[in-house]
C-alpha cells in the first residue's frame, strides 16, 4: 500500500486542548447504530484544531459511515470533493476506511481515503475490515454544525462470497456446494460504499461437469476512463482463471449486464487504479447461479455458427463469401426449452471489395400461437421469432422488427444491407421450432429488380417506371472486384429510352492514362462499361465500351428497337467509384428524331447543328434529351466522303467524355462495330474527314437536360466514286466524262464544281479553283462576238440617228434595250453557261442566249473546252428588229419606217443595255473604236 504520510501533514501543528477526538465501539448488548456531529470550538487565538472520530466493529462486523450533512468552510476548486490534493487547506476531512488497527498511531500506515471541503459530503463509506476513522481539521475562530452523519455496524458475512484465497482480502473461489440452491450474491468488497484504490480482486466460479454458470449484475458503478478502460475495471474470463477466453472488459455504468459461462466455470478480476484521488465509485453487487437447464450449445453447428461468449444461447454466423448453412432453434427437432431468449446475428461481407446481403428461407416452422377462444383469433404473445433486416439491433431497437412469426408459418425473407437479426423467444408452450437456410448474397446496391438468382442483372421495365437512377454496386463506395453486372432497359412499342450519365469514374488499364481513360473505343481491357442497343432479334449492337474518367455521352435508343443495355466489367485488380446515371422512358420519335433527315440520289449536302452557328441549345422543359439523326445513302458503286468544316460541342473526350451532348457518326451501319463519339471543339488545323466503307453513313447529335450548349458544328458529305474494297484509291481515273476528279485523287460530280462548297475534303479546294480567272480566258471568242455585234449595232443606230434627224419624226420603234437588268448573283449560273456554249459552237446562237447567266460584277464559268480561234460571224444577226443580213442598215426601208428611230445621243452614250447586259462608258468607248475600225 501506498505511504500517504504527507497527507497528514497539517500546515500549522494542531494543539490538543480542548479535547474533541471520539471514540464509537461495537459492544455486545451496546448500541449498534448512532450518530456523529463537528466539534463545538472557539479558537480566538486562531490556534488549529484537529479532532479524530473513530469507528469500531466487533468481530465478524463492518462499520457504515454516512454523511447527512457538509459544510466546511472553503471552495474547493474541480476535483477536490473527489479528494484531489492538495485542494482544502483552512478546513479539511480526511477519511480512511482501510484501517486494520484501532491504535492511533497506526493511522499513518492505512490507505488514504481523500480529503473533502466545501459543501459536497462524501460519500457512503464501508469499511474494508472493522475500523473507519474520520480527521478533523480547522483553524478558523468558530466551529459548529459544519457536519453531521450516521453509522452503524454491519454484518460482514455478505462480503465473504465463498472460500477466501490466501494473500488477498478480497479474492474468492466459489462452489455449487457452497449455497443450497447453488446460488448467491456477488458484491465488491465495500459495496455500497465507495471502492477503495489500488486494489486486485478474483472470483473464480467452478461448477459441476454438466452445468454453466450466469451472472447477472444489477448494479455496476466503476469509475469511467474511456471506452476500453484503462483505469477501473472488471474483466469476466470463459474459463477458470484469466487465461481463459474473455468474454468482456467493463468500466462506468452497466444495466442489466448478464453474462453466461460457455462451460462450467467463471472467472471474474475486479481491479482498481492506483491514485491519489478517490474516485467515490461504489462497486457492483449481483447474483450468481450454476445450473443445468440453461440452453445445450449443441444445436449451434460449428460450420454454421459460433457462441457469443457471455451469451446463453446467441450465436453469431459470418459469410464465408457467398457461403450458404442451417440456422437451428435451441434442441432442435426435439421441443425447444420454455422461457428462453437467443438471439442469432447473420452477418454478411462488409468491406473495401466486399458488399453482401441474406437471404433466409425457413424449411421447417413451429412456434405455438396463443388461441383467443373468446375473441376468435390467435398471435404470437406467448413465444415468436422476430426478424431484424435493417440492422437495428445495432441500436438496440429490438422494438422495430420486420416481422413476427409464429404458428407453422414459413417466410422467405431478404436483408436490406448485410446484417440480418432474430430473436427467438420460447415463452411457457413449448414448440418443436423452426429450421432455416441463409445464404450470403452479393449486395449491390443497386436500384431496379433484382434477377431471382441473385446475380449482378437488374432489369428497367417502362411499364413499372417511367424514370429512375441506377448506379454500379455500392455506389459512391467502390464497386467490387470480380464482377460482371448487368442494366437491361425495355421499352413499350410505342416508345424509346434515353440514359444520361451523372458520374464516372471506372479504373483504366495501365496502358491507358488513368486521367484520359479511353472513350468510346475497345482500348479498355481491364475494367470497362459497354453500352447495347437492343432489337427485337436479339441482335445487340454495341455503341461503346468505356473507362477511366470519360463518361458515355447520353444515349436514346432508336425507333423500332426494344431498348438498351449497360454491362459493367471488372477484374480482380483495384476498383473505383463506379457511375451513375439516370433513364427516361419517353414515346417515340421520328427516324430523324428531333431533326435530321435522310439523303439519297445526291451528290453532295450539308448538315449543320440545331440553330448553327447561333449555338445549339438543351432540351424542353421536361425532356429528356433531343436527338437529331441523318442517313446518307450514295448510289450504288459510290461512297461517301464527310468532312468535319467546324465542330465545338461542350465536352473533352480525353478528361470528361460527353455527358452532356455527343455527336456519333457511323461509317458502316451494315456491321457490328461502334460508332465514332465526338464532343469538345476541333481545332482549325486539324482535319476531321471519313470516309464510308459502304454506301450509307449514318450522324447522329443528342443533347441531354444537363446541356448548356456550344456553337454546334458544319459538316459537307459529298457521294464519290467508290474504288473497291478499302479506301478511294489516290490517282483514280474517273469513269464518266460528267465527274471531276478533285486533287486529293477523289472523282466527284461534276455539278459540284464552282458551286461555293469545297466537295474535295479538307485542303482540297480544287473543285473551287480557276472559277473566274479561266472562265475570263475560255470564253474570249465570245467577248470577242459580243463586241463585233455591239459595234454593228453602234453602226446602225448612227445610221438612223442621221436618218431621224433628217425626216424629224417624233416616233421611236421599240429597240429591245432594257435598263438596270442585273443578273441575281443568288441563281446558280452552271446549267445557263453550259448552254451558252452549247449555243456558241453551235453557230446559230442569239445574243440573248450567249449572255445568259453573265453577272456585271463577277462572271463565274466554269471551264469548258476553247472554242476554234476564227469564229465566222454569225449569219443572220438581229438588234431590236432591224435586219442586218445584208449590212448594217437596210437603206431599201421606206422614210416611214426610217422615221420610227430617234435616239437621244446623250442618253445612248451614258448607259446602253443589250439583252441584260450593262455597258458603262468605258464600254462604249470600246465600241466606238471598234465601231471606227
Amino acid at each position: 500500500m501506498q505511504p500517504v504520510v504527507a497527507y497528514l501533514e497539517a500546515p500549522v501543528r494542531p494543539t490538543k486542548s480542548p479535547k474533541c477526538d471520539q471514540t464509537f465501539v461495537s459492544r455486545i448488548g451496546g448500541p449498534q447504530n448512532g450518530t456523529f456531529t463537528a466539534p463545538l470550538l472557539h479558537n480566538h487565538r486562531n490556534h488549529s484544531r484537529q479532532c479524530l472520530y473513530t469507528f469500531l466493529a466487533g468481530p465478524g462486523q463492518r462499520v457504515e459511515v454516512v454523511f447527512k450533512s457538509f459544510n466546511l468552510r472553503g471552495s474547493p476548486p474541480d476535483g477536490s470533493a473527489v479528494g484531489e490534493l492538495p485542494s482544502c487547506v483552512h478546513e479539511y476531512m480526511d477519511i480512511y476506511s482501510e484501517v486494520q488497527s484501532s491504535e492511533p498511531a497506526e493511522l499513518i500506515n492505512s490507505p488514504f481515503g481523500g480529503r473533502y471541503c466545501g459543501a459536497i459530503p462524501p460519500r457512503r463509506r464501508i469499511s474494508m475490515y472493522r475500523a473507519v476513522a474520520i480527521s478533523f481539521f480547522s483553524n478558523k475562530n468558530v466551529s459548529t454544525d459544519l457536519f453531521e452523519g450516521t453509522f452503524r455496524f454491519i454484518n460482514a458475512s455478505e462480503y465473504e462470497i465463498g472460500i477466501p484465497i490466501a494473500g488477498s482480502p478480497c479474492s474468492y473461489t466459489i462452489t455449487p456446494s457452497m449455497s443450497i440452491n447453488k446460488t448467491g450474491a456477488l458484491i465488491s468488497p465495500t459495496y455500497p460504499g465507495a471502492y477503495p484504490k489500488d486494489m486486485s480482486c478474483t472470483y473464480q466460479f467452478l461448477g459441476e461437469s454438466n452445468q454453466r454458470v450466469r451472472l447477472e449484475f444489477r448494479d455496476f458503478d466503476l469509475f469511467f476512463g474511456g471506452p476500453h478502460c484503462p483505469f477501473d475495471y472488471v474483466k469476466v474470463y470463459d474459463g477458470p482463471d484469466n487465461s481463459s477466453a474473455l468474454i468482456g472488459t467493463y468500466c462506468g455504468q452497466q444495466r442489466n449486464l448478464v453474462l453466461y459461462s460457455s462451460e462450467s466455470s467463471l472467472f471474474v478480476h475486479f481491479y482498481t487504479l492506483p491514485r491519489t484521488a478517490n474516485s467515490q465509485n461504489r462497486g457492483f453487487k449481483g447474483i450468481y447461479e450454476f445450473s443445468e437447464s440453461f440452453v445445450k450449445l449443441d444445436f449451434i453447428r460449428e460450420n454454421d455458427g459460433i457462441h457469443i461468449r457471455g451469451s446463453e444461447c446467441d450465436q453469431k454466423i459470418l459469410s464465408n463469401k457467398e457461403s450458404t448453412g442451417f440456422v437451428l432453434s435451441p434442441n432442435y427437432p426435439y421441443p425447444y426449452i420454455q422461457k428462453t431468449v437467443c438471439r442469432y446475428f447473420i452477418y454478411g461481407m462488409q468491406d473495401a471489395q466486399h458488399l453482401e446481403r441474406v437471404r433466409l428461407e425457413f424449411i421447417s416452422f413451429n412456434i405455438p400461437k396463443v388461441e383467443h377462444k373468446d375473441k376468435g383469433e390467435s398471435n404470437c404473445t406467448d413465444g415468436y421469432l422476430k426478424i431484424y433486416l435493417k440492422g437495428q439491433e445495432t441500436a438496440d431497437a429490438y422494438d422495430k422488427f420486420d416481422y413476427e412469426l409464429c404458428g407453422n408459418e414459413t417466410q422467405r425473407v431478404i436483408s436490406d444491407g448485410p446484417r440480418l437479426a432474430m430473436v427467438f423467444s420460447s415463452g411457457e408452450l413449448q414448440g418443436r421450432g423452426f429450421k432455416g437456410k441463409y445464404t450470403f448474397e452479393t449486395e449491390y446496391k443497386i436500384p431496379g429488380t433484382a434477377a431471382p438468382d441473385g446475380t449482378c442483372s437488374f432489369t428497367y421495365v417502362s411499364s413499372s417506371k417511367k424514370r429512375g437512377e441506377l448506379n454500379s454496386p455500392r455506389y459512391p463506395s467502390n464497386y467490387p472486384s470480380d464482377t460482371n453486372c448487368s442494366y437491361l432497359f425495355l421499352a413499350e412499342p410505342n416508345e424509346q429510352v434515353t440514359i444520361v450519365f451523372d458520374h464516372f469514374k471506372i479504373k483504366a488499364d495501365n496502358n491507358v492514362n488513368a486521367t484520359a481513360g479511353s472513350y468510346g473505343s475497345g482500348a479498355c481491357f481491364e475494367d470497362w462499361l459497354e453500352m447495347y442497343v437492343v432489337y427485337r432479334d436479339n441482335n445487340d449492337r454495341l455503341l461503346g465500351r468505356y473507362c477511366g474518367l470519360t463518361a458515355p455521352g447520353p444515349v436514346e435508343s432508336p425507333r423500332g428497337a426494344v431498348g438498351l443495355r449497360i454491362t459493367l466489367h471488372t477484374d480482380q485488380e483495384s476498383v473505383a467509384s463506379g457511375f451513375k446515371a439516370r433513364y427516361f422512358f419517353e414515346s417515340a420519335k421520328s427516324d430523324a428524331g428531333d431533326c435530321g433527315g435522310n439523303f439519297s440520289n445526291e451528290d453532295s449536302g450539308i448538315i449543320t447543328s440545331p440553330n448553327y452557328p447561333a449555338g445549339y441549345k438543351a432540351p424542353g422543359r421536361g425532356m429528356a434529351s433531343n436527338a437529331c439523326n441523318w442517313v446518307m445513302t450514295a448510289r450504288a458503286g459510290y461512297k461517301l466522303s464527310i468532312n468535319f468544316e467546324q465542330f465545338g460541342l461542350e465536352g473533352d473526350p480525353a478528361n470528361r467524355g460527353c455527358p452532356a451532348a455527343v455527336l456519333r457518326l457511323w461509317v458502316n451501319v451494315d456491321s457490328d462495330q461502334p460508332p465514332l463519339e465526338l464532343c469538345g471543339e476541333k481545332p482549325p488545323i486539324e482535319h476531321w474527314h471519313y470516309i464510308s466503307t459502304g454506301q450509307t453513313a449514318r450522324i447522329s447529335f443528342t443533347t441531354s437536360d444537363k446541356t448548356v450548349g456550344a456553337q454546334g458544328f458544319r459538316i459537307v458529305w459529298t457521294e464519290i466514286q467508290d474504288s473497291g474494297p478499302g479506301p478511294p484509291s489516290i490517282g483514280l481515273l474517273c469513269e464518266s466524262t460528267y465527274h471531276f476528279q478533285c486533287a486529293a485523287g477523289y472523282c466527284i460530280s461534276d455539278k459540284l464544281r464552282c458551286d461555293g462548297v469545297k466537295n474535295c475534303g479538307p485542303g482540297d479546294d480544287s473543285d473551287e479553283l480557276h472559277c473566274i480567272t479561266e472562265a475570263a480566258e475560255e470564253d474570249h471568242d465570245v467577248l470577242i462576238i459580243i463586241t463585233l455585234v455591239v459595234a454593228s449595232s453602234l453602226i446602225c443606230l448612227l445610221c438612223t440617228l442621221c436618218h431621224s434627224r433628217r425626216k424629224r419624226r417624233n416616233h421611236v420603234r421599240q429597240l429591245g434595250l432594257h435598263r438596270n437588268a442585273h443578273y441575281d448573283s443568288q441563281t446558280s449560273a452552271t446549267a445557263g453557261l453550259s448552254s451558252s456554249r452549247r449555243h456558241l459552237q453551235s453557230g446559230g446562237a442569239s445574243i440573248a442566249g450567249s449572255l445568259h447567266g453573265i453577272n456585271s460584277g463577277t462572271l463565274i464559268i466554269p471551264p469548258a473546252p476553247l472554242p476554234p480561234t476564227s469564229v465566222p460571224p454569225p449569219p443572220h444577226i438581229c438588234i431590236a428588229g432591224v435586219d442586218m443580213s445584208h449590212g448594217l442598215m437596210n437603206d431599201d426601208d421606206d422614210d416611214e419606217d426610217d422615221d420610227d428611230l430617234e435616239l437621244d445621243e446623250d442618253q445612248l452614250a451614258a448607259d446602253i443595255f443589250i439583252n441584260d447586259v450593262h455597258f458603262d462608258e468605258d464600254n462604249i468607248d470600246h465600241v466606238n473604236q471598234m465601231a471606227n475600225v
